[in-house]
């Protein structure tokens, strides 16, 4: 017992010694934090809130929803109680749907509506012209097409009801639409006739049109209708003329130019007689067609050049008219001819003399019937 006893000690001693010599565990290393992400800095749209505000309409209207946020927001920030802009902010992100509901009717576009005077006779404010354009998946809502078939939402209007558009609370304040006109006559002056008028007819729907407006809006129909009639665009020319005179019925600076296009219209439609005539060898038919042409509008270049090109052959041709008819004894005809020659050259000798002759042969056949 006491030699176990001693045994025992021993492998208690060796035991604790073996404990001692293994080493202890090195704590694990700290993980770094992870650095954190850069937040982007964003810088807010610089401008007035009604530069801001305009061009966030103007975004909105070519269905640019991500560029017009940003604006509309600086706007609430500049003027927290900016209706208009917190109204289209909500709509960009809304439903149109649930915004607007389920039922609808249906309506036919009529030539110059707009989604901004729809959404005004329908909706009761023409800033929902966004949420109308969504409801309808229209992605330009300055670009609306006369006859297409559109949603309206809510239940038709009784007859009579439809043209009474609900007063605006908030139109378009002066500020905007002097920016917007002073944009306009820019555009004008530059030459882009077709935006100044966009640029007009949308400060019109949205209700800053006035006096000043429309005198300048009929300036630039006029002017584009000329550039259009003389780069041959007739067609072009006359339809916008027939939408400026349908606003404006009664504008005698419409009326003038819309006759003078119908004038153009007639004069280039005679000279192109006038070309296939003198293509198919009847130069005497081409003449009159050229004449005529020159009557309308006396200084287009294209039938003075035509008609000095086939002068001389055509007073030979009537020259030779003149002689047929003499030798058939037809002297009625052969003057006919004779005085077609001279209108064209008052100094043909050959002819007057000819014409002398003939007329003294009919004077003395009607002396001889006379005396019998």
């Amino acid at each position: 017992m006491k030699r176990l006893g001693i045994y025992g000690c021993i492998l208690l001693v060796a035991g604790l010694g073996g404990c001692a010599l293994v080493p202890a565990p090195k704590p694990a290393p700290l993980q770094p934090e992870p650095e954190p992400v850069p937040v982007p800095v964003v810088a807010a749209p610089q401008g007035t809130a009604k530069e801001l505000f305009k061009a966030g309409v103007d975004a909105l209207q070519h269905g640019d929803g991500a560029k017009a946020k940003p604006l509309l927001q600086q706007v609430l920030v500049l003027e927290p109680n900016h209706k208009n802009a917190s109204s289209l902010l909500l709509q960009i992100d809304a439903n149109p749907v649930e915004m607007l509901g389920k039922e609808y009717f249906p309506y036919k576009v009529q030539p110059g509506d707009t989604l901004s005077l729809i959404a005004k006779r329908f909706l009761g404010d023409h800033f929902k012209f966004y949420i109308l354009a969504k409801y309808n998946e229209i992605t330009l809502s300055d670009n609306l097409e006369a006859g297409r078939s559109i949603k309206i939402p809510g239940k038709k209007p009784p007859p009579g009801k439809v043209t009474a558009a609900t007063p605006v609370e908030h139109p378009v304040t002066p500020d905007v639409s002097n920016l917007r006109l002073a944009e306009a006559k820019k555009l004008y002056s530059d030459g882009r006739f077709a935006e100044s008028i966009s640029t007009l007819e949308h400060i019109q729907a949205e209700g800053g049109g006035n006096a000043e407006l429309s005198d300048f809006l009929i300036t630039v129909y006029v002017a584009y209708a000329k550039k259009l009639t003389s780069s041959g665009q007739l067609a072009e020319a006359n339809k916008l003329l027939s939408k400026a005179l349908i606003a404006y019925p009664g504008n005698e600076r419409l009326r003038k130019i819309s006759d003078q296009i119908d004038v153009h219209r007639n004069a280039e439609q005679a000279y192109e007689e006038g070309n296939q005539l003198q293509s198919s060898g009847q130069l005497t038919n081409a003449y009159a067609a050229y004449a005529k042409t020159l009557r309308l509008e006396p200084e287009h270049a294209g039938a003075k050049a035509a008609l000095a090109k086939i002068r001389p052959q055509v007073v030979e041709a009537y020259y030779a008219d003149s002689v047929r008819a003499r030798r058939r004894q037809n002297f009625t005809e052969a003057i006919s001819s004779l005085d077609k020659l001279l209108e064209i050259d008052p100094n043909h000798e050959l002819a007057k003399s000819n014409r002398n002759e003939i007329k003294a042969i009919l004077d003395r056949e009607q002396l001889g019937r006379q005396r019998k």
